[in-house]
């Protein structure tokens, strides 16, 4: 099949979306696919750009354009060229990432009207942060984005969670087939084996990890907030931050740490390579989640396929994945005294640290590789080719 991916945003762009896409795309281009994407030129947010319309990556073509409005409406991203890129390259199926965003309404209608099936997968569909992008949102729910959800062939919801929000909003039952996030789960063996190393050297420091984008929705300062009393517990305590700042929300977090006197145990590394990513993730005793929404995390299976323990929100579809107790430890309000009580379960209780340890790790290998999910995906891809 020629297959087009279009996204807002495509490595070395970070975040959630970008790697899903990323992964997709490469799998499809193993199994012998003809993979293009359409993305813009975005890599951190209103800071830098790629500078060029064409690019490969891992031998991806990658069509870059520029990404209009970044600073005003960063949630609806809108990259210019996308109908422009359509009009040139030949496509059996079309898929679109992100539910409000510009780009994917500007696809769907250009396949609706050339008679090219398309494919939707929103990942999250974020709760609004103010009155004021609560009205944006309604505006655009029962507008743009109901005329989404009538035009795309079939809508990916990543969790079950994920189905019913979407369902909520105006999407088609029928249109609607749940198919998760996946992972590499080769890769992630790396970082057991780095992990069983570090724990034989006896380091007294304990190392919570969080990785993913620094914004308002992830719960982070909660985290910094139940620092002292952790560090009062267990004495040296590093809280390793891996991920890209979203709008400057990383000010917030180190003004509440120097405010709590525990800024020296705060660590942001911004953006870093994979094989740096592997090295943080083989250095972490617990793996911390503490966000308001997600559609299902790769960061978070990610360490799961690390043999790291878990304690993670219930928010988003991350409750339909993990069951308390038996593959992480799930917070019910995301407070930091909440945070401190099951980071303390599992640093005193390493029995029962490595029992979820194992459930996660089993959960992850049976459902949630890259290999399962493509298989999926292409599935779906020849359902829709063939009704067309």
């Amino acid at each position: 099949m020629r297959i087009i991916q279009v996204t807002p945003r495509f490595p070395p762009a970070i975040g959630g979306m970008e790697n899903h896409v990323y992964a997709i795309a490469t799998e499809f281009r193993k199994r012998g696919h003809e993979v293009t994407v359409i993305t813009s030129d975005d890599i951190d947010v209103g800071k830098k750009s790629i500078g060029r319309n064409m690019d490969v990556v891992n031998g991806i073509e990658v069509y870059r354009y520029p990404l209009l409005f970044r600073r005003m409406i960063r949630e609806y991203w809108f990259v210019s060229g996308v109908t422009r890129a359509l009009k040139n390259l030949h496509a059996d199926v079309v898929h679109t990432h992100g539910y409000r965003c510009l780009s994917s309404c500007v696809a769907a209608y250009w396949c609706k009207r050339n008679k090219v099936p398309v494919i939707l997968t929103p990942h999250g569909i974020y709760p609004p942060r103010s009155l004021g992008n609560a009205l944006i949102k309604f505006v655009y729910d029962y507008s743009l984005g109901n005329l989404l959800l009538k035009l795309s062939n079939k809508i990916i919801a990543l969790t079950g969670n994920n189905r019913q929000l979407l369902l909520k909003i105006g999407a088609p039952k029928d249109k609607v087939v749940i198919i998760p996030n996946g992972v590499d789960t080769a890769k992630y063996e790396k970082v057991r084996l780095n992990s069983n190393v570090r724990k034989r050297s006896n380091s007294d420091e304990r190392v919570l990890l969080y990785v993913g984008r620094i914004d308002w929705n992830k719960g982070l300062e909660k985290v910094v907030e139940a620092l002292p009393m952790i560090i009062k517990e267990f004495g040296r305590t590093r809280f390793l931050i891996v991920g890209p700042d979203y709008a400057g929300y990383s000010d917030n977090l180190l003004y509440l740490a120097r405010k709590l006197r525990v800024y020296n145990s705060i660590v942001m590394t911004g953006r870093v390579s994979e094989e740096e990513l592997l090295l943080y993730y083989s250095m972490a005793d617990i793996f911390v989640f503490p966000s308001i929404y997600e559609g299902l995390s790769l960061s978070l299976l990610e360490a799961m396929a690390g043999y790291i323990p878990v304690v993670s929100s219930k928010s988003g579809g991350t409750g339909d994945v993990l069951v308390d107790g038996v593959h992480a430890l799930l917070l019910d309000d995301c407070s930091p005294q909440e945070i401190f009580t099951h980071v303390s379960a599992l640093l005193h209780e390493p029995k029962f640290a490595k029992k979820l340890q194992e459930n996660a790790f089993d959960l992850v290998y049976k459902k949630y590789s890259w290999k399962n999910v493509v298989n999926k995906i292409e599935a779906l891809y020849s359902e829709v080719c063939n009704k067309t």
